[in-house]
């Protein structure tokens, strides 16, 4: 049996796309935080009435989650994925549950419910795709995996000596 039974050329052509969708993913999580932070729909603050903190806490988890993870899927630095994950699934999250509380009232609301929704679950793949393809399971110290982790690329990049 062939190690991949896809054609190599199909085979990139996949890895391709489904790198851009991370990308795509990362980016929303993202534009979700600006949005967050700089132009709060007055439905979200009322909402929120006595908790106009929260803007910029998950506003922040979206920023950072969002960039980190950009940076990192661009630049095929996958240990900076992970944590980037969970800011932006937790980010996203909070933003999930306040935009819930309007969805109905406003389609823009509604449509920034339904992207944060599927950013969240997108995020949430990759997250779990980095702990399956993300660790050496012959690796067992914390520094170890740090240094084989900071060590590794994700894959299509050219060989080079070790």
């Amino acid at each position: 049996m062939e190690r991949h039974p896809v054609a190599e050329k199909m085979r990139r052509i996949l890895e391709a796309i489904i790198r851009i969708i991370d990308i795509v993913a990362y980016f929303i999580i993202f534009i979700g935080g600006c949005y967050a932070l700089f132009w709060t729909p007055d439905t979200v603050q009322r909402e929120l009435s006595g908790a106009a903190w929260l803007v910029p806490m998950w506003a922040g988890f979206l920023l950072v989650g969002g960039g980190l993870g950009m940076v990192g899927r661009i630049s095929r630095i996958w240990v900076l994925e992970p944590p980037a994950d969970v800011a932006a699934i937790i980010g996203a999250a909070m933003y999930f549950v306040v935009l819930s509380g309007t969805l109905f009232q406003s389609l823009t609301a509604g449509v920034a419910a339904a992207f944060m929704f599927y950013a969240m679950i997108q995020l949430f793949r990759r997250y779990i795709e980095l702990q399956i393809f993300g660790t050496d399971p012959k690796v067992h110290g914390f520094t170890d995996r740090m240094a084989e982790a900071f060590r590794r690329r994700t894959g299509n990049v050219a060989p080079r000596e070790e």
